[in-house]
Parts: C-alpha cells; sequence; structure tokens
C-alpha cells in the first residue's frame, strides 16, 4: 500500500520516531529523512521525507488546503494494515497532520 503522511513543516522524521513506543523497532536515518518501522517478521512501514513534484498541482493543493506543508511517502503490504494503521494513529495523536491514500482523490484519510 502506499499511502502519504502530510504535516507541518517543524515534523523531520526525528519527531516522528520519537512519537512512537520505545518497544517498537525503529530505524532512523535523519539525514535521508527515512524512517523504518518493524511491524511483523520481516516486515516494515517505511517513511520518506519528499518533496512535491513541481507539476503535480493535485497533490500540491490538497497539501496547501489541509494546512500543511511536509510529505512524507508511506509504503506498508496490505496484508499489515492493521498494524500500519495503529501506527499512523499514534503518530497522528502526538505529531497531528493525515495519512491518506497515495490515489487521485487521497480516499481513504485517516485524521484525529
Amino acid at each position: 500500500s502506499e499511502w502519504l503522511y502530510v504535516t507541518t513543516e517543524e515534523i523531520d522524521v526525528r519527531r516522528i520516531a520519537d512519537a512512537l513506543p520505545a518497544e517498537l523497532d525503529i530505524e532512523l536515518w535523519e539525514e535521508a529523512g527515512v524512517l523504518e518501522i518493524a511491524v511483523a517478521e520481516k516486515q516494515s512501514t517505511d517513511m520518506e521525507q519528499v518533496k512535491i513534484h513541481p507539476k503535480d498541482e493535485l497533490t500540491r493543493s490538497f497539501v496547501e488546503a489541509h494546512g500543511c506543508s511536509e510529505v512524507y511517502l508511506v509504503t506498508f503490504a496490505p496484508d499489515i494494515y492493521e498494524q500500519a494503521k495503529e501506527i499512523m494513529q499514534k503518530i497522528l495523536a502526538e505529531c497531528g497532520g493525515l495519512f491518506c491514500g497515495d490515489t487521485e482523490d487521497f480516499a481513504p484519510i485517516i485524521q484525529n
């Protein structure tokens, strides 16, 4: 599954990692803007800070309409959706923003 996490500019991968429970197995590459959260054996939820392509007006409009400026690409295997959703909800509770499908209509949307 491919999702987007959109949030305000002060939320970086370190802040996201710090929002997650200490018992999770997390690998963090701050300089690259990448966070890997182990969910199940050999499966993870990966987050990568990305820039919106200059020609992607649809995503830019969606992000700005929600008062956000940072975008993360979130990927995980569809069969770990429930575990990934729990992680998304923990991040939302601590960092705000929203998660949405990387689809033409950004559905589904998960937010607090």
